[in-house]
C-alpha cells in the first residue's frame, strides 16, 4: 500500500490513490480493529472455550469470522502500519529539530514523509521550513500551520491542565479524528473511561451483587457472566479475566487523555 507501482492501476488501486492523503487514517484504524477482533477471538475461544461449549454456539460463527478477517487484516495492514509510524517518527523527529543546517540536511527526508502521512503533516512541515526561513516545495501545499502542537498551547495547558486540553494523547496519535480535539469530547472520554474503570475496581474489590443475606459483598464475574454460567458472583475481592482486560483497556484510554506534551518535553 505505501509503495507505488508503474501497472495500470485496478478499481481498488485508484480508489487507493484517490484518497492518498487518507492513507495513515485508514491503515491506522483497520488496524486497531483487525487486532481488536484477534483478541475477542483469542478470549472467545481460549477462556471462554467458545469452541467447544455448545452454549456459545450463536457466537461462534461471528468470531470466526472476526478471527478470520482480522487475521487477513493483521496479516496485510499491520506492516504497513509500522511502515508510517515510522515515517511519522521521522517526522516528528525532524520537527522537533531547532538547528536550521540540520533541518536542511534532513529536508528531503521530511518533506517525504510529510507527504506520505498526509495533509496534516505536511502543514506541520511546512511551518518549520517557514520558521526558519527555507523555501517550500509546492508538493507541500499551501496552508501552513505550526510545526508542533506543545508550542501552541503550552502556556494554555500549563494553567488548565488536563480537563480543560484537548490537545491529547489520544488526539495525537490517533490521525485524522477531529473529535477528539473536542472539548466536550474530551472530557467525555475522561469522565466515560474514569468512571469504567472505578465501577470495575468497585465491583472487583468490594462487590456490585447482593447476597442472600442482603449485604452487597458478591463480585459480579464477568468472565463468567459472558461465558454464559448459572453461577456468576462470587465473594469479594473477586479478579477475574475480562474484568482485568476492561479495567486495563479503559485505564489506558483514561491515560490517553492527558495533555500529548508535558512542562518537561516542552523545555
Amino acid at each position: 500500500m505505501a509503495s507505488r507501482g508503474g501497472k495500470k492501476a485496478g478499481r481498488f488501486e485508484s480508489w487507493w490513490e484517490s484518497k492518498s492523503d487518507s492513507h495513515f487514517q485508514i491503515i491506522t484504524y483497520v488496524t486497531i480493529i483487525s487486532v481488536a477482533l484477534l483478541l475477542w477471538s483469542i478470549i472467545f475461544f481460549i477462556i471462554f472455550s467458545g469452541a467447544s461449549d455448545p452454549t456459545k454456539s450463536n457466537l461462534r460463527n461471528w468470531t470466526w469470522l472476526g478471527f478470520f478477517f482480522g487475521s487477513i487484516g493483521a496479516f496485510y495492514v499491520l506492516p504497513e502500519f509500522f511502515v508510517y509510524l515510522g515515517e511519522r517518527q521521522i517526522l516528528e523527529d525532524i520537527l522537533a529539530l531547532d538547528s536550521r543546517a540540520e533541518i536542511l540536511r534532513r529536508r528531503k527526508e521530511g518533506e517525504d514523509a510529510a507527504i506520505m502521512l498526509g495533509t496534516p503533516f505536511m502543514a506541520r512541515f511546512r511551518g518549520l521550513l517557514e520558521l526558519h526561513e527555507i523555501p517550500v516545495g509546492k508538493k507541500l501545499g499551501t496552508e501552513s500551520r505550526a510545526p508542533n502542537r506543545s508550542s501552541e498551547g503550552s502556556d494554555f495547558m500549563s494553567t488548565n491542565g488536563w480537563w480543560n486540553d484537548s490537545n491529547s494523547i489520544l488526539a495525537d496519535k490517533l490521525p485524522g479524528m477531529k473529535a477528539l480535539d473536542n472539548i466536550k469530547f474530551h472530557r467525555s472520554a475522561i469522565i466515560a473511561s474514569a468512571g469504567i474503570v472505578g465501577f470495575l475496581i468497585f465491583n472487583s474489590l468490594r462487590g456490585l451483587a447482593v447476597s442472600s443475606t442482603g449485604a452487597r459483598d458478591h463480585t459480579i464475574d464477568l468472565t463468567a457472566r459472558l461465558g454464559g454460567e448459572a453461577s456468576f458472583h462470587e465473594i469479594a475481592p473477586h479478579f477475574d479475566a475480562v474484568s482485568m482486560l476492561l479495567i486495563g483497556f479503559f485505564g489506558l484510554i483514561l491515560y490517553s487523555t492527558k495533555p500529548a506534551f508535558s512542562d518537561e518535553e516542552e523545555e
